[in-house]
């Protein structure tokens, strides 16, 4: 009995040892743990707020180049007005007093007559479709439906504008953006879709309002993300519509049309005036 409690009493220091290492162990192993867990939480945070960054920056940038654009389309709207609009002005009446001296009606005058009123009223539309005063007079619908009015004078092209649920402006410069991205949609299918119709539906919903742009043209087989498409104008759609914190789809098969559909829901100031 002795020899056994012997035995167990020299085996205290080993087991004790042995405890210790083994919660030394585990300490450690937490410790390292919580280092691991705090170490990727804040790389994941580094990286999350880089996204962000990138995302501001892409705003940014993408605001600057949409300020500067609609800066030169504004001077050019007005040298159209003031300066070419003038001068055919100016020619018109010089006509005038031609077919005056002449004494009698000339075929030719009257028909460089009914030419220049002809580019004086196209120029004078195509003025009022690169002013941003226009859009923030009429509202981003109206704009839309005399731009239509503007294409399908050409008779090339019919262009029907409508919509459905409470009509609603957002903020101008929100409109502003919207309306250069169905501009561009507009410029694709002038050039590339060999269409005879487009339609532009506006839908108001509670929270959003959804724009959809179809044509029945060619279409082309869109797969996202392919770079063929970027001659399209696609990346410039897609980069605005993002800035005012909208999303685009497209849907489009070589000899069935092409459709675009963007979502742009309401802020909270756009909310709080509904």
């Amino acid at each position: 009995m002795r020899f056994i409690l012997l035995g167990v009493i020299s085996k205290v220091p080993v087991i004790f040892t042995i405890i210790l290492g083994t919660l030394f162990v585990a300490i450690f192993f937490i410790f390292l743990l919580i280092f691991v867990i705090a170490y990727f939480r804040k790389v994941y945070q580094m990286r999350a707020e880089q996204e962000k960054l990138e995302v501001h920056l892409a705003n940014e940038v993408n605001n600057a180049r949409n300020e500067i654009q609609q800066v030169t389309l504004n001077n050019i709207s007005q040298e159209i007005h003031d300066n070419v609009g003038q001068l055919l002005s100016l020619t018109k009446m010089q006509l005038n007093l031609i077919e005056q001296k002449l004494g009698e009606e000339n075929s030719l005058i009257k028909e460089a007559k009914s030419n220049i009123s002809s580019a004086m009223t196209d120029l004078r539309d195509l003025a009022k479709g690169m002013s941003s005063d226009r859009i923030r007079l009429l509202g981003l619908y109206d704009s839309v439906v005399q731009e239509a009015a503007r294409i399908s004078k050409t008779g090339n092209l019919q262009v029907q504008v409508s919509a459905s649920g409470n009509k609603w402006e957002p903020e101008h410069q929100k409109q502003l953006v919207l309306f250069r991205v169905i501009q561009e949609c507009f410029q694709n299918v002038i050039k590339h879709a060999k269409a005879t119709k487009v339609e532009v539906h506006f839908t108001y919903t509670p929270h959003q309002f959804e724009i959809s742009i179809s044509d029945n043209g060619i279409g082309f087989n869109y797969h996202p993300g392919i770079n063929s498409a970027d001659g399209m104008g696609l990346v410039n759609i897609f980069s605005r519509v993002k800035v005012v914190g909208g999303e685009v789809s497209l849907k489009s098969i070589e000899g069935n049309g092409c459709s675009v559909f963007i979502s742009v829901p309401y802020n909270e100031v756009e909310s709080q005036t509904r």
